[in-house]
């Protein structure tokens, strides 16, 4: 099942571009919060789990980079590495970060690699934006550019994650009626369960290889590795 794509990319890139503004302001404490979590913590688990799954050559690619600074630890090795996202802002600020070989700006649902062609991909925070056959949608689409054996890393917030914890009771002193506050653009699949994430792989042409939630990143997400057989 395909997902109409038109007009939604274009509103996808002004949502992302007010959010990363709103961050990179002098005054967002909570922007500052945020980089010293991506660059201090996240990226050390970024790279473990990278090291983990990820065979040592070939392209990979960060499906929804972001600032891209979670990424800043990865050891390139013989890899290429490719940063993507849809914002104009986080492709700027993902410039900065001297690990990648390539940065594009660009729609996840079409990504510009031939079939077969991509050794890895990752990303964080990224899939729980999506409704549910929006994120198959683009499952499906990782696994076209996939090649066999290849992994996607999906670092995914689930319901019950420390970073929901800490920010949604301040979410609800924030919000008032008819006007709800939220730290990011909506949050409408956060996992609820291992089954859940299983569930959301299905038919997709992934199929799940591994399930962590841990303290390598602090409890913040589920990370999900998904391999494309073969």
């Amino acid at each position: 099942m395909s997902v109409p794509r038109d007009g939604a990319a274009r509103d996808d890139a002004r949502v992302w571009d007010r959010h990363w503004a709103a961050l990179s302001e002098r005054s967002s404490i909570f922007g500052r919060i945020a980089s010293l979590v991506r660059t201090g913590l996240l990226s050390r688990a970024v790279r473990a789990f990278a090291e983990e799954h990820f065979p040592r050559d070939g392209i990979f690619v960060e499906a929804g980079c972001g600032t891209a600074e979670s990424s800043s630890r990865i050891d390139r090795a013989g890899r290429s590495l490719v940063a993507m996202d849809i914002s104009r802002l986080a492709v700027r600020a993902a410039r900065r970060v001297p690990v990648f070989r390539g940065i594009l700006q660009g729609d996840l649902f079409r990504l510009p690699f031939r079939d077969g062609s991509v050794a890895g991909l990752w990303n964080l925070g990224v899939m729980e934006h999506f409704p549910k056959e929006e994120g198959r949608a683009l499952l499906r689409e990782f696994a076209r550019v996939l090649r066999p054996g290849g992994v996607a890393l999906l670092f995914w917030p689930p319901e019950f994650g420390a970073s929901r914890l800490l920010l949604a009771p301040i979410e609800a002193l924030r919000s008032r009626p008819g006007a709800p506050f939220h730290f990011f653009p909506d949050e409408v699949n956060r996992l609820r369960s291992r089954v859940h994430a299983a569930a959301m792989l299905e038919g997709t042409g992934l199929e799940p290889a591994a399930l962590s939630f841990g303290p390598r990143d602090l409890f913040i997400h589920l990370v999900v590795a998904a391999r494309k057989p073969g």
